[in-house]
């Protein structure tokens, strides 16, 4: 990636023509300099910084003292107020057994957009929580000039996980749009064939992932819940692309880190009529006191994702993803798709 340099032009007073009487006004030699190219300078410095994820630290540690986001004042939006709220609602579900995850806004690495339009972006990989192994991407957003920067998501890091070196804060880091060019894939598009891929790992899809290890762990989960449930059911996995972003912010090789959302929907449906059939886990603590599946009980998670997307001209062209972050948010059952019963003799 090209280094960025910031150069600020400044006008430093006013040219006064007299002319003086009798003498003819001649015309003025006017200047004609060579142009130069305005750079962006990055969108926000040190302190500026150091003060937004302060903020952030405390709207968080107010939703958590309350269990509610409403507590919490606009420097945590999108995907990340979702999250924090499902989080909360499956740890009263599940009498605190679910807690929500720990989280710290203490900085390790930064990256901040230049760019001079809006939306923009930052992101900051912390420190590890107090209580966590691992630390966090965070991705912060500013919609508008009326808007202040806030935490749109979080992934927790993978183990072992190699980040993409970042742009230096003090230069800034070029603004990636959804649909952008020169990367291995755009980010709108990195989102829907993950979600794809997740789905489906023998598609075409999939061949542009390499493995992670969110997707095997919820592939093998709704393996084994359609192990457990085969005499009176099945298990199934669904995926798709969320509402809101992705966001994403150029690493300094010239490929991306993007985040993005997804929603996953795992469905059991009994399908042998006078089999009992029953939701366990988290499924069947949020289903409450009747866990009993007669026709199909659905459980939605939301999930943030983060990915290193190459540029197009790199010799490897694998999408990477980097960590994830995941919550049961929702449980629904339809009692109508009951199996007919057969009839007798």
């Amino acid at each position: 990636m090209r280094r960025i340099t910031h150069r600020r032009a400044v006008a430093g007073g006013a040219v006064v023509v007299a002319l003086l009487a009798g003498c003819s006004p001649a015309e003025l030699p006017q200047p004609d300099p060579d142009p130069v190219a305005e750079t962006p300078a990055p969108v926000l410095d040190a302190s500026r910084t150091e003060r937004i994820l302060q903020e952030i630290a405390d709207d968080i540690a107010a939703g958590d003292e309350a269990q509610d986001v409403e507590a919490m004042s606009s420097r945590v939006i999108g995907p990340a107020r979702d999250i924090r709220q499902a989080e909360y609602r499956l740890a009263e579900a599940t009498d605190g057994d679910a807690a929500a995850g720990p989280l710290t806004t203490e900085p390790q690495v930064e990256a901040v957009a230049a760019t001079a339009e809006f939306p923009r972006t930052a992101m900051v990989i912390t420190q590890v929580p107090e209580g966590a192994n691992l630390p966090l991407l965070m991705a912060l957003t500013q919609g508008s000039a009326r808007q202040q920067f806030a935490l749109w998501g979080w992934v927790e890091l993978f183990p072992g996980t190699e980040t993409p070196a970042l742009v230096h804060p003090d230069t800034g880091s070029a603004q990636v749009p959804n649909d952008a060019t020169g990367l291995a894939a755009a980010p709108a598009e990195v989102v829907d064939r993950y979600a794809e891929a997740l789905t489906d790992p023998e598609g075409e899809a999939a061949d542009l992932f390499a493995e992670d290890p969110f997707a095997t762990s919820v592939r093998e989960g709704v393996t084994g819940l359609d192990d457990a449930v085969e005499a009176g059911g099945e298990a199934t996995l669904g995926a798709e692309a969320g509402d809101d972003g992705p966001v994403a912010l150029a690493t300094a090789d010239g490929g991306a880190i993007v985040m993005g959302e997804i929603t996953t929907a795992t469905t059991i449906r009994k399908t042998v009529a006078g089999a009992t059939v029953t939701a366990g886990g988290a499924l069947g603590r949020l289903l409450g006191e009747d866990a009993e599946v007669r026709g199909t009980v659905t459980g939605t998670s939301l999930v943030l994702l983060a990915f290193y997307v190459p540029p197009a001209d790199a010799e490897d062209q694998t999408i990477r993803a980097l960590g994830a972050n995941t919550v049961l948010s929702e449980v629904t059952r339809d009692d109508a798709a009951a199996p007919a019963e057969e009839p007798e003799g």
